[in-house]
């Protein structure tokens, strides 16, 4: 749907509620191209309907049997909303405060309740799934001229609150 300006995406209501604008979870592609401005691209190539994947910017819509089960980004610090979004970004705005322990004390400072997992299974990573479904996905930045079995063994003995946030996602479960 082509709109006359940019829609407003809020981070923090995303992230607090799991409402990306009125987008939900297993609507379809057909629905999302009559009440949600075009992906990116769609005026050159309107065959992008076919795709499995939408991108507005660097935020993915990903398709199954027609059908929305994802929302996704893992460009946090350039995070962009392309052609048709305007992102407020709430905390993701200042990325040197995507810490583990600065996400954590935002997320507390708006009484929103997560549960976290630590994935020890090759690189380790620390998720965060939120009361509304997003989850939100950790890791620690490779150092340069680092072997892969020293990256992992770094990672076992790392403080995780040295990960940094990496990536958001809301999946139809």
């Amino acid at each position: 749907m082509k709109l006359k300006g940019k829609i407003n995406i809020d981070f923090e209501e995303f992230f607090t509620t799991g409402k990306f604008d009125f987008l939900k979870l297993g609507k379809t592609k057909e629905w999302i191209l009559n009440n949600f401005p075009d992906p990116d691209g769609f005026d050159e190539y309107p065959e992008i309907y076919k795709d499995d994947i939408w991108r507005y910017g660097n935020i993915e819509l990903h398709f199954n049997n027609e059908e929305l089960f994802l929302i996704f980004s893992d460009y946090i610090n350039d995070l962009d909303g392309g052609d048709s979004l305007n992102l407020k970004k709430w905390f993701l705005e200042n990325p040197e405060k995507l810490k583990l322990s600065d996400v954590i004390s935002e997320l507390n400072s708006k009484h929103v309740d997560f549960l976290k997992s630590t994935n020890k299974t090759g690189q380790t990573t620390v998720n965060l799934e939120l009361e509304s479904g997003v989850g939100l996905g950790f890791y620690l930045e490779e150092k340069s001229g680092e072997d892969y079995d020293e990256f992992l063994l770094r990672c076992k003995n790392t403080n995780q609150n040295e990960f940094n946030l990496g990536s958001f996602s809301l999946m139809k479960k």
